[in-house]
């Protein structure tokens, strides 16, 4: 599924459900030459696209707000970003067929990825039998219940997509910004991030620290420190800031279909954890982020 989501080129248009936010998007996906681009289009809400052309990424917008967007490495676009093998998430999860459905008129095999604990989110999958492309997929809560949904409703896979299909349809407002990588599975073998200066002494067993950056955020003063953790399904970021009116500093959680929120305050620095984890398993690894002992 992995490597038909990155290797294939298609061309459809889907569904986005978070909570009863629902949303409508075409994706262009072209792979040629080892190189891997997309042409994101909202067809809902405000104009927007979201080009990528191998590691070099392009939000644009029709309106000039400003607003740039945060300059984190894109998740895949559709469903799910597996960054670790299937053996190596053995251990978190249990993966299981668990029968057929069609998906955009094209047949699909069902599998379900179950968490051995409650301290992350389960998932189905819908894979096309003919191509394994990833064609539907939905984030469920420990009662089985869907949070987040993603779903063709049309697809043309391995059809003759050119590049004029990935140039931009929009003028207005745009920002770009390359990646660190590829989007590729990462190689155990790669050397190790450096330690960062805050870290979270808590984690879910299988969730391991893969990067940190210093980040410069257009509405904020100071910088601010994001580190990144995954278990190789799941993906947890936290944030660090400097303030210097703890009046003004956020407190409390917040949740919006699978992504739960929760900021909190020490020594005057502004504690954020944002991911697509149980709210519970959130709280816990913020209460537990503290600067590393120099």
């Amino acid at each position: 599924m992995h490597e038909a989501t990155r290797t294939l080129s298609y061309d459809g248009v889907f569904v986005y459900q978070r909570g009863d936010q629902l949303e409508s998007m075409r994706l262009i996906h072209r792979y040629a030459d080892d190189v891997e681009s997309e042409r994101l289009i909202s067809l809902s809400g405000p104009a927007r696209e979201v080009i990528r052309n191998g590691t070099t990424v392009t939000c644009l917008s029709a309106d000039d707000s400003g607003a740039a967007p945060d300059k984190n490495p894109p998740r895949d676009i559709i469903g799910i970003g597996f960054s670790a093998p299937v053996e190596k998430l053995r251990g978190s999860y249990v993966f299981a067929v668990e029968g057929q459905d069609r998906v955009a008129g094209r047949n699909a095999m069902v599998v379900t990825v179950t968490p051995r604990a409650p301290d992350r989110y389960g998932y189905r999958l819908w894979l096309d039998d003919e191509t394994k492309l990833l064609l539907k997929s939905a984030i469920l809560n420990g009662d089985g219940k869907s949070l987040e949904q993603v779903q063709f409703t049309q697809i043309e896979v391995n059809g003759d997509i050119g590049a004029e299909r990935l140039l931009p349809g929009l003028k207005g407002a745009s920002f770009s910004w390359r990646t660190d990588d590829d989007g590729d599975i990462d190689d155990p073998r790669d050397e190790a991030p450096a330690a960062p200066e805050w870290q979270a002494a808590w984690l879910p067993p299988g969730f391991e620290f893969k990067e940190s950056s210093l980040q410069q955020m257009e509405d904020k003063r100071g910088p601010v420190n994001h580190l990144v953790y995954s278990d190789g399904l799941a993906m947890v970021s936290v944030f660090v800031e400097a303030v210097d009116d703890e009046k003004r500093a956020l407190r409390g959680q917040s949740s919006r279909g699978a992504v739960n929120a929760f900021s909190r305050l020490d020594d005057m620095h502004q504690i954020t954890v944002v991911g697509e984890v149980p709210l519970l398993t959130v709280k816990r690894i913020a209460t537990s982020v503290a600067k590393t002992n120099d």
